[in-house]
């Protein structure tokens, strides 16, 4: 598969890897310039074990670039995976402001594509955050609808730091929370390797 992944953090950069690793063509995406030369000079811009190498592997196969052109990244890609940070406020509540970003972003980039598209929210959000928020947002920047034009997931990540790259790889469950079964069953390929037991549920439920 031909992946975009946006934010080159700590789950993205991981998740890059791995899916490169795994034969996918990735491209990572982040508005840090130094963080995409990193990467296309075949280093990690975090510290996790083992990932570096596993970095340079893809990068030197061609399998994994990195860009700061967001519709680069949809033009030439067909799921898009979204691992930007929410952090918390002061009262607990999330910080949805990269994420909001993001995907306005990508419906600008999707309003010039023809092709079908899927959008994977992998960031960290409240039950009900991708279908009243995030969703509202792609389809007024791109003018499209959903199930007709894209499709949207929630693919909850477990990844711990340290452990990163064998989390991934062996994590207590994948889950996935589609929009509709087309959508779910590309981002299904994606783990089709991996042993953990597999659950299609709704986007609420993958939130929850």
């Amino acid at each position: 598969m031909k992946i975009s992944i946006f934010g080159m953090g700590y789950v993205g950069g991981v998740s890059s890897a791995c899916i490169a690793n795994d034969g996918h063509t990735v491209m990572g995406v982040d508005i840090n310039a130094a963080k995409v030369k990193i990467i296309n000079n075949g280093k990690s811009p975090i510290v996790e074990k083992d990932l570096s190498p596993m970095i340079a592997k893809s990068v030197a196969k061609g399998l994994l670039s990195a860009t700061t052109d967001y519709k680069e990244a949809i033009h030439n890609t067909d799921i898009s995976m979204i691992c930007v940070g929410t952090p918390s406020h002061a009262n607990g509540s999330l910080n949805l402001t990269h994420l909001s970003r993001v995907c306005e972003n990508i419906g600008t980039a999707l309003r010039e594509k023809k092709a079908f598209h899927v959008i994977v929210v992998r960031s960290t959000v409240l039950p009900g955050t991708v279908e009243d928020i995030l969703l509202r947002l792609i389809e007024d920047a791109s003018g499209k609808k959903v199930n007709e034009d894209f499709g949207i997931c929630f693919n909850p990540e477990f990844l711990r730091e340290g452990t990163a790259i064998s989390d991934f790889y062996d994590p207590p469950r994948t889950v996935i929370g589609s929009s509709d079964d087309k959508s779910g069953d590309q981002v299904a390929g994606i783990y089709k390797n991996l042993k953990a037991p597999l659950i299609r549920t709704t986007i609420k439920i993958a939130e929850m």
